[in-house]
């Protein structure tokens, strides 16, 4: 019992365990402050196990601490009951809820100026005013609890727990005991509760786990021997576990309202998500300084973009803190991956009378930016603005949008760069459309998909430095993006835009020669253009244009041999329709705000 690491089994494969594994790290960590004084408590995955080890070990006099609660009670108008004399902290959930929808009238109140990313009271008096209203920080969770009928388990708990303050020595010596070796005998926790719980007068032993704490359980038949099938009820499980998991919930979870695609007559359901941080190595000081402005950060957005957006966000915020010295367990020559895995998410479906678990699944972090100095570490920061922007600008209400959503999703989850390729290839078919027809298209610059390719292979560097390639990927973007700019600003040059050009040099990358042939063609066609225009205005065009050589075609046919056809395709449609740094998006972003969802 008195020891410097503790463990909790994974025992479902979802969030559940990581929930129990920051509830039980938050437990040792007040049993700790209060037995010895600050110390470092870090929560690791050990495999089957998550392991919480302490800097310094739980030492004899432990049970002398005072009863303690980091939850509050949470009081609404249905549910107003609280338990005599309780000490601890007092939400009225009515109340924040108003105090929510007055911050949201007073920001629509704003000039958009004022309600832009980054505004500050300096710059807008008027926004002090506004964001003495601002909803707590914990508001999410709160609203999680009480909208999907898990507040009366979560009173049942936090009752327990402070009826628990008679003999709080012994629960908490019963908890260490669990949690001391794996795998925890939680039949002897319950048979030790049991006997403790009769001599108090506490009756509560079980209570039905909730599905905002485990998504992956349900009302059903729940039997580990499939005997018979007449039993149809709830499963149990053993109060303190889903007391501790309300406490990860507030340290880790993430919860959001999904957002209709399109918009929708009437109220619109109140689709959820919920992210939990999945830790790989990680101290809870560097989690709750990244987690708390990460939560700030992601707002409401549908469904497959908020799981691109959190994944991002949550990179970015971690590079932030890190480059910035607020992290101190972090080193050179890590990467955020090493300390979070990503996000374990539960999509939960507004059914009417009751929410349904409709998808399980994981967002792991990026697992190509190893961060060795600091500039290096604000390139990829600048990288994963851009990513932002355009995942931002892909709306899901469109089918082929969608479908670039779900191909950048897969690309950040597997760490492949053959789904970015597809992404690439369809979002430069969907940035020609958007400039044809005057709407904001941004594109990933040359700079930043150098930085996001080296990090997933540096054997490809001879590629992106061979002067061939970058000329001809520049002949290509002559060809495509930069007359379609022009055209669609009404400076129409005397150029052909090439439409569909990169969709046939991907259709022929299968086979080395078709393509070679295709790449010629083009080239063919582009340098007898550029001479006829350079003709036609007697050596002086509007637009000047370099010739393609010789030389730069028989570089790229030698990367082919050696790299293959489908690998140079890519790349070279991937910079082609990317922009140059020194090319300017004069367009105004559209910035995502966060709006108030209708709440009951």
């Amino acid at each position: 019992m008195y020891q410097s690491t503790y463990y909790v089994d994974k025992t479902t494969d979802t969030f559940a365990d990581v929930l129990l594994a920051y509830g039980v790290a938050s437990l040792l960590e007040r049993i700790v402050q209060a037995n010895v004084g600050t110390t470092t408590v870090r929560v690791q995955d050990a495999g089957s196990v998550y392991a919480i080890a302490l800097e310094d070990p739980i030492k004899a006099g432990f049970e002398e601490i005072e009863w303690f609660c980091d939850l509050p009670f949470i009081q609404t108008s249905k549910k107003k009951e609280v338990p005599d004399g309780w000490p601890g902290l007092l939400v009225d959930y009515d109340a924040e809820k108003e105090r929510r929808s007055a911050y949201f009238a007073a920001r629509a109140q704003l000039s958009k100026e004022a309600r832009r990313p980054g505004a500050t009271v300096d710059e807008f008096p008027e926004l002090a005013a506004v964001e003495a209203l601002a909803p707590r920080a914990d508001w999410e969770i709160l609203a999680q609890i009480n909208q999907m009928q898990a507040l009366s388990a979560y009173s049942k708990v936090l009752t327990a727990w402070y009826e628990c303050r008679v003999c709080f020595a012994d629960v908490l010596r019963l908890l260490l005991a669990l949690f001391a070796t794996t795998p925890n005998d939680i039949d002897a926790a319950l048979e030790t509760w049991k006997s403790l719980g009769k001599k108090h007068g506490i009756t509560l032993t079980n209570v039905t786990p909730v599905q905002v704490l485990n998504p992956a359980m349900g009302k059903g038949v729940n039997r580990p021997k499939a005997d018979r099938a007449d039993l149809l009820g709830n499963p149990d499980s053993f109060w303190p576990l889903e007391f501790l998991k309300f406490w990860g919930m507030r340290r880790a979870g993430v919860p959001r309202l999904v957002k209709p695609p399109k918009p929708t007559p009437g109220r619109p359901p109140a689709d959820r998500k919920t992210y939990v941080l999945r830790p790989v190595n990680i101290t809870l000081d560097t989690h709750d300084k990244v987690c708390r402005l990460f939560n700030r950060s992601l707002c409401s957005s549908t469904a497959v973009k908020m799981d691109v957006l959190a994944a991002l966000r949550y990179t970015d915020t971690f590079l932030n803190q890190w480059l910035a010295g607020q992290l101190a367990d972090v080193r050179w020559g890590e990467e955020p991956g090493d300390y979070v895995a990503g996000t374990e998410v539960a999509f939960y479906k507004d059914m009417g009378n009751a929410v349904a678990v409709l998808n399980i699944s994981e967002i792991c972090l990026p697992r190509w930016m190893k961060i060795e100095n600091e500039e290096q570490g604000h390139a990829y920061r600048a990288m994963l603005e851009e990513h932002r922007r355009v995942a931002d600008s892909l709306q899901e209400k469109s089918a082929d949008e969608y479908r670039l959503l779900q191909s950048y999703r897969d690309f950040l989850s597997g760490h492949d760069l053959k789904a970015f390729f597809d992404f690439a290839a369809g979002y430069a078919q969907l940035t020609m459309s958007r400039m044809d027809k005057g709407q904001w298209a941004p594109r990933f610059t040359t700079t930043n998909l150098e930085v996001l390719i080296m990090g997933h292979d540096e054997k490809l560097r001879p590629i992106l430095d061979n002067p061939g390639f970058q000329n001809i990927a520049a002949a290509i973007r002559r060809s495509t993006v930069i007359p379609q700019y022009f055209k669609a600003k009404g400076q129409k040059g005397p150029y052909e835009v090439r439409y569909g050009l990169g969709a046939e040099l991907l259709r022929q990358a299968a086979y080395p020669d078709r393509f070679i042939q295709a790449l010629s063609d083009f080239l063919h066609d582009y340098d007898r253009e550029t001479m006829q225009i350079y003709e036609r205005y007697k050596g002086n065009p509007p637009v000047r244009r370099p010739r393609v050589t010789t030389e730069d075609i028989q570089q790229v046919v030698e990367l082919i041999d050696t790299y293959g056809s489908q690998t140079i395709a890519n790349l070279l449609v991937a910079f082609g329709y990317a922009r140059e740094p020194r090319e300017a998006e004069d367009q105004p972003e559209t910035e995502t705000t966060e709006t108030e969802a209708e709440e009951e």
